[in-house]
């Protein structure tokens, strides 16, 4: 009897498979290593970003805070440079309101009557248009407007300020108004004006 021989299945070459699994992961091993290196670099790249940023914010900051001194320096001067102020000639403030409309200024009852100054160009007209545009500063208030013991004369407005952060706003540049809030400081620094 003749026996047919079987083909054998080709065994797979494991030293073939072994040799590509392991050009594979050394393939995986350069990559992860370039990829780590590179990581490394830009990490260390967007350190010193932050070093010179933090250094940049430094300097800005402590130069914002020599200009901020500067300006408070200028202010002094200007309201230690202002002139006394002038009794006004009438006891009735609607009378008065509408003789000061050539510059702004600030008044003040003294009991009896009025007084007032007049507010040049410079850093205390500045600081004052700077608190009559703070918008935030202003809210409505309940209630009728408070009796208020100063007033800055705007040429397009008249705010009454008393001590508490209360007073009014009048658009028609009238002695009254609503009761509103004014801006956090704004009473202190007129009250300043006339110290």
């Amino acid at each position: 009897m003749n026996q047919t021989r079987r083909p054998h299945a080709k065994q797979p070459n494991y030293r073939l498979l072994l040799c590509i699994g392991l050009l594979v992961c050394l393939v995986l091993d350069i990559l992860f290593f370039v990829l780590f290196l590179s990581q490394c670099s830009r990490a260390g790249g967007l350190e010193d970003e932050v070093k010179k940023l933090t250094e940049a914010n430094q300097a800005l900051t402590s130069q914002n805070t020599m200009l901020q001194q500067q300006s408070d320096a200028a202010l002094t001067t200007a309201v230690a440079a202002l002139p006394d102020p002038t009794t006004a000639q009438t006891t009735n403030l609607p009378d008065l309101i509408p003789q000061l409309t050539d510059a702004v200024y600030v008044v003040r009852t003294t009991g009896e009557g009025y007084q007032y100054l007049k507010i040049a160009e410079g850093a205390v007209l500045d600081k004052l248009n700077a608190y009559r545009d703070d918008a935030s500063g202003y809210t409505a208030a309940e209630g009728d407007a408070p009796t208020c013991s100063y007033w800055v004369l705007f040429s397009d407005r008249v705010i009454g300020l008393t001590d508490g952060g209360n007073g009014f706003v009048s658009t028609d540049r009238t002695a009254t108004g609503s009761a509103t809030t004014v801006p956090s400081g704004f009473y202190d620094f007129v009250v300043s004006l006339f110290a």
